[in-house]
Formats: structure tokens, C-alpha cells, sequence
């Protein structure tokens, strides 16, 4: 945890307290429903523990990516029509919004033709 204290906290992590034993948080990034703390936490020291070293990703790059992972919307989540809007608005602001963090399509773009082939 200490190693990652300073990246954690450019996330938005704000500690009062980080020892051997105890973690405090006094802040979590605005996107971390409290109920959720410990768990993305988790998640994201065990991504960067377990992750392939990689030239091209800084650690804090790493732990964007598993920040995002772990805030994902969820198959079968309800969102209503500003929330979908506000995502594919934020999607296409990306600087790379064809693909994910994990390199895998994001959307693909399909003519009437394409769609017919698949439905007869």
C-alpha cells in the first residue's frame, strides 16, 4: 500500500491513516460509492500486484485501468436516458474511443445490409 499511496491518491484517494495494520480513508474519488470502498480497493492493489510488467503503462496508468474495471456499469444495469447519453458522450470524447483499456472493441458500426445477413 505504501508504494502505491502516492498514485492512489492522484486517483482521488485521500488517507488520514496508512500503517502496516490500519488503513483510514478521509476521501475516495467522486465515481466510489462508499459501500464499494474496500472492494475497489482491493481490486485495484490486486490488479497492479498481478499485473504483467509493461514499458508502455505507467503504474498509475495501470491503476486507471483498473479503476475503470472496477466502476464499470455492470450487465443489466439500468440507466436512464441522460445516463446512456452522458456514456456514449463520454466514450466518444476519449482519445481512443474505438477501443477499450484492454484492447477490445468498444462498438463496431454495421449498414442495413450487415444487419439483414444477420437477422435472414
Amino acid at each position: 500500500m505504501q508504494s502505491l499511496k502516492e498514485q492512489l491518491e492522484d486517483t482521488g484517494f485521500i488517507f488520514s491513516k496508512l500503517d502496516k495494520n490500519i488503513v483510514e480513508l478521509k476521501g475516495v474519488p467522486v465515481s466510489v460509492v462508499e459501500s464499494n470502498v474496500s472492494v475497489v480497493l482491493e481490486q485495484l492493489i490486486n490488479d497492479v500486484e498481478n499485473e504483467v510488467p509493461d514499458n508502455n503503462f505507467s503504474q498509475t496508468d495501470m491503476l486507471a485501468k483498473s479503476l475503470a474495471k472496477s466502476l464499470a456499469i455492470k450487465a443489466g444495469q439500468y440507466l436512464t436516458v441522460q445516463e446512456q447519453e452522458h456514456l456514449v458522450n463520454s466514450l466518444f470524447a476519449c482519445k481512443e474511443p474505438s477501443i477499450s483499456p484492454t484492447n477490445r472493441a468498444t462498438f463496431i458500426t454495421m449498414n442495413v445490409e450487415d444487419l439483414d445477413k444477420k437477422f435472414n
